[in-house]
């Protein structure tokens, strides 16, 4: 065979291999619904932190819903304290059920759908004595594929680590810069740790959300990102302040108010491209099969 003629045959054959395996890739999972375990595990410290509550129901973390602490010097004659899923009028009671919806998966970064996770309470009351230092946190998240399929687990662990904050109440010139600052004195601040959380991305041109897990399904790759009102990037100071190095993630809340977050998630989907090398061993093998069946072919009429 001449070689304009074997060259002509590996362009139809990748042309070909290129045009086969595009078209068996269908359209991405339109949604995927959901239950969220969010809950507190150990280690957490110091030990006189109080810890209490379960999440309902067949469960895969073994953790608390609140953690408590310090002793009350405020007029709501409260600790302080973090709940998850707190009852509805009662931000210091946790409500113990599992989060669950329908979360919309997006092709586009600045069209995307969000479902909503569980929602994290910081009673920041005023308080002396005993504070919380750090804790750990297992979020554990199953995705359901519309019309059926194998479920998604999303595991994570993730480290807390907590900065009582002076009050220094009447002189925000003390607070830590980004920090925020009110009448009853500066608030306090959390930072994520453990490799949960890498760069920032912005998605629908103004949310900042984070990269938490990627899976690959029928042909297509699924990031998933999540994201909180006021979970961002903290200043070199307020990382710092908590123990961590600049670029740190976190949030600060307001002191002698109720702080509630909820968190949100959105699930990305894009093609999954074989590379340029796959594609044309795949379309060469392709060729090599139709030349060894041609040469059988004429051996036989030969015969």
């Amino acid at each position: 065979m001449k070689a304009s003629q074997l060259l002509k045959q590996v362009a139809i054959g990748v042309s070909f291999g290129a045009a086969l395996m595009g078209s068996a890739i269908a359209d991405p999972i339109a949604s995927f619904d959901y239950t969220q375990e969010f809950e507190f595990v150990e280690p957490i410290a110091p030990a006189g932190v109080n810890k209490e509550g379960a999440t309902a129901g067949a469960s895969d973390v073994d953790g608390f819903t609140k953690l408590s602490w310090g002793t009350e010097s405020n007029s709501f004659n409260e600790i302080s304290s973090l709940v998850i899923n707190p009852l509805p009028g009662d931000s210091t009671t946790p409500s113990n059920v599992l989060t669950a919806g329908t979360v919309t998966t997006s092709t586009d970064i600045n069209a995307v759908s969000f479902g909503l996770g569980p929602v994290v309470t910081h009673n920041n009351f005023v308080i002396t004595g005993t504070s919380l230092d750090s804790a750990t946190a297992e979020d554990y998240v199953v995705l359901s594929p519309l019309g059926g399929g194998v479920d998604q687990i999303q595991q994570i662990t993730f480290g807390i680590d907590f900065y009582e904050t002076p009050n220094n109440p009447g002189n925000p010139g003390a607070c830590p810069a980004g920090v925020a600052f009110n009448g009853f004195g500066c608030g306090d601040i959390f930072a994520l740790s453990g490799g949960l959380l890498g760069v920032p991305t912005l998605l629908n041109g103004s949310i900042v959300a984070f990269l938490i897990d990627s899976f690959l399904l029928d042909g297509y790759n699924y990031d998933v990102y999540i994201t909180a009102p006021g979970l961002n990037v903290l200043t070199d100071a307020a990382c710092a302040a908590v123990g961590e190095a600049s670029g740190c993630i976190g949030f600060t809340t307001f002191e002698n108010q109720v702080n509630a977050f909820q968190l949100a998630f959105g699930i990305i989907a894009s093609e999954n491209i074989p590379e340029p090398a796959t594609l044309a061993l795949f379309a060469g093998s392709l060729l090599l099969m139709g030349l060894v069946r041609r040469r059988k072919v004429k051996g036989d009429f030969a015969a």
